[in-house]
């Protein structure tokens, strides 16, 4: 059974009855334990070099708490039972700073850190899908845009130098938006592998 049949079946028995809904929330980016020495972390850090993540754009239909399931080529059902337990700009902002940062090859940090101003190359992504099918799959698309610094002048601006586009799918093995938000984590970690690649391939790095 496809996970639109439960989603539907839902809002049906939902509409029938006066009892509240039972809401679930659902977290993209969780805590990773951290067990590194505080002092060797930091001598670690200043050795790669720095990349800034620059704050996340979303199309206008993921900015809301209820998660999206296309269920044909122009329709979208949002569900009223099963929510972000906060906003997927940011949980999706924070899961992709951990995985780059899981990749160890450089320092990779927010736009509001302290050491963003030193970064010789930033990151701006814009995520136009994010979101579970009826065909039992997930997707995730958009584009992302990579800067380096300028060396030629002394305002020590971030000029654009490549433009990439992303789509990811992965299968749903199993119902359930809890199943689908496991396997839209998966798709997270697929895009940080790309950047990561395209990043390493910039002429000065």
């Amino acid at each position: 059974m496809k996970i639109v049949t439960i989603c539907l079946c839902l809002a049906l028995l939902n509409s029938c009855t006066s009892e509240p809904l039972n809401v679930r929330y659902y977290l993209l980016h969780t805590p990773e334990e951290n067990v590194s020495n505080t002092t060797s972390k930091t001598r670690a850090i200043k050795t790669k070099p720095i990349t800034v993540l620059q704050l996340l754009d979303v199309a206008d239909y993921l900015r809301q708490s209820s998660l999206v399931m296309q269920v044909d080529q122009n329709e979208l059902h949002y569900s009223r039972q099963d929510v972000w337990a906060e906003k997927l700009q940011s949980s999706f902002y924070k899961a992709l700073l951990q995985d780059l940062n899981s990749t160890d090859q450089r320092n990779y940090v927010a736009s509001s850190s302290p050491m963003a101003k030193h970064a010789a190359a930033a990151i701006t992504i814009k995520l136009e899908h994010f979101h579970a099918t009826d065909d039992s799959t997930v997707v995730s698309s958009g584009q992302y845009w990579l800067s380096e610094k300028d060396l030629q002048t002394s305002k020590n601006e971030h000029i654009v130098t490549t433009t990439h586009s992303f789509f990811f799918e992965s299968p749903l093995k199993q119902d359930g938006y809890a199943h689908a938000v496991e396997q839209l984590r998966t798709l997270v970690v697929s895009l940080s592998q790309q950047i990561e690649k395209d990043i390493a391939a910039l002429p000065n790095k």
